[in-house]
């Protein structure tokens, strides 16, 4: 008899792989910014520099402490006299000769206090450097807002003249293939030349080499863009929009270069950050200005005094004479509570401290005026931007117009140059050269739409202006 079981093997269940996804140049921006890790550490340096804030302003305040203290101690003493008591201080018993009393003590007591500042010429210049810092992070990050879009912008227009080069490859690559057919055949007709099938392979080959770099090029510009985004590793990202050339840019050079430096948040931060200075070379001066204190305090006490143990041996006096009598034993207690309260005033007036404020004010001028000189480098590198990108945004019209007349130029030569070769009136080389120059005038068409994009982004970068229309062609 056959006994047969059923054996259940586990199956792994396998992780589904991430779709490609799609993204338009408006999805990446929205998905990018609501996820960038740069904005996401500018909102923390903003909370960081509120935190800082607030620890300023308690300077401001006063602190009130709750303060309690308890003692209990115990003495045993043969000595009528018993000095420093903890919370009574001494104590005299009239024990006699052989007397002896065990003493038993406990204090408590339970107040408040309150600590002030009446005078402190370094909480106002501390406030004002907190406020500095929170408004300059804040700046900082509308600053860096722009920068992530743009960074998302220049990343998606990478991806997409990677992707825009690969069909000039692939149409390049099939041309070359046809004439290398086409070199074949004339020369098993004994027609051709061999040096005409060797450069007919050598472009092919040279086209095949191109078309897979353009391949790695799209490949690393969306793995760039997915960085930019914030994507996992493993997804596959794709662009949609194809490369058309945006609209132009409509302001004047004079404009842009003034608008550029109107409500800069760059600008803005680095004038905060020099405010902040200012009030450090404040801060630094107060560290040799009287501070003025006030304490407060208050109180219950409480006091247990027991002696479980007091036997003395009285003694009696006759003509001169004395005798003890009989030890007597026995035991007292006693217990009471008392309120105290009181003020201290804390005046401090720093005399000498080593040149230690000296040095700290003439450290906080010189940064003082080191952030000027930011401010003014600042300047000159946003002047400098701006003009690069107007010039570069004003030159790729002109690229633009001609790469697309040397694009349809060099389609026409090379159908004329291949029939003028398959009859046998050109050279080989005439055709390599026509194609050779189709690829390059396909190639730099896309470059230079993919330049006057960049120029365009690159504007609104450093105006700030609304990009919505940028997208539009």
């Amino acid at each position: 008899m056959a006994v047969s079981a059923l054996v259940t093997v586990p199956q792994r269940v396998m992780a589904q792989p991430l779709q490609p996804l799609n993204l338009s140049l408006q999805q990446a921006l929205s998905l990018g910014l609501s996820q960038s890790l740069n904005l996401r550490n500018t909102t923390l340096v903003v909370e960081e520099n509120k935190a800082l804030l607030g620890l300023a302003r308690t300077r401001f305040l006063p602190k009130l402490d709750l303060v309690a203290l308890g003692t209990y101690a115990q003495v045993g003493s043969s000595v009528g006299f018993i000095s420093n008591l903890p919370s009574i201080g001494d104590l005299n018993l009239e024990l006699g000769a052989d007397g002896y009393a065990v003493v038993q003590n406990t204090f408590v007591n339970l107040g408040l206090a309150l600590n002030y500042s009446l005078l402190d010429f370094g909480r106002g210049p501390l406030q004002q450097v907190a406020t500095a810092g929170l408004k300059a992070s804040q700046a900082e990050q509308l600053e860096q807002q722009r920068r992530s879009r743009f960074d998302i912008v220049s990343a998606y227009l990478q991806a997409q003249l990677a992707g825009a080069l690969i069909p000039v490859w692939q149409q390049s690559l099939q041309v070359s293939t046809q004439l290398q057919r086409d070199a074949w055949a004339i020369r098993k007709q004994g027609l051709a030349a061999r040096i005409d099938t060797l450069q007919a392979d050598a472009l092919v080959e040279s086209d095949r080499q191109g078309l897979v770099e353009a391949q790695a090029q799209q490949q690393i510009a969306l793995s760039g863009l997915a960085r930019v985004i914030n994507l996992p590793a493993e997804q596959v990202v794709k662009v949609s929009d194809p490369l058309l050339p945006w609209g132009a840019w409509s302001l004047p050079l004079p404009d842009t270069l003034r608008r550029s430096l109107q409500e800069r948040p760059a600008l803005e931060a680095l004038q905060q950050q020099r405010q902040a200075q200012l009030a450090r070379v404040q801060l630094a001066r107060a560290a040799r200005l009287p501070t003025l204190g006030l304490v407060l305090g208050a109180g219950i006490n409480g006091d247990w005094l027991n002696v479980p143990v007091l036997n003395a041996s009285p003694q009696v006096s006759v003509n001169g004479g004395s005798a003890s009598l009989p030890t007597q034993s026995s035991s007292a207690n006693a217990y009471g509570s008392f309120y105290d309260w009181g003020a201290v005033l804390s005046l401090r007036q720093p005399l000498f401290d080593g040149g230690l404020t000296r040095e700290s004010t003439a450290l906080a001028r010189r940064r003082a005026e080191q952030s000027s000189l930011a401010i003014e480098q600042a300047q000159q590198a946003i002047n400098q931007s701006v003009t690069t990108w107007y010039a570069t945004h004003a030159a790729s019209q002109q690229q633009m117009q001609a790469a697309a007349a040397a694009a349809k130029a060099g389609t026409e030569a090379v159908r004329d140059a291949l029939l003028r070769y398959r009859a046998g009136i050109a050279p080989i080389t005439e055709l390599l050269l026509a194609q050779r120059n189709l690829q390059v005038a396909r190639s730099a068409e896309a470059t230079a739409v993919h330049r006057w994009n960049l120029s365009r982004a690159g504007l609104e970068l450093e105006t700030g202006l609304d990009p919505s229309t940028a997208s539009k062609p």
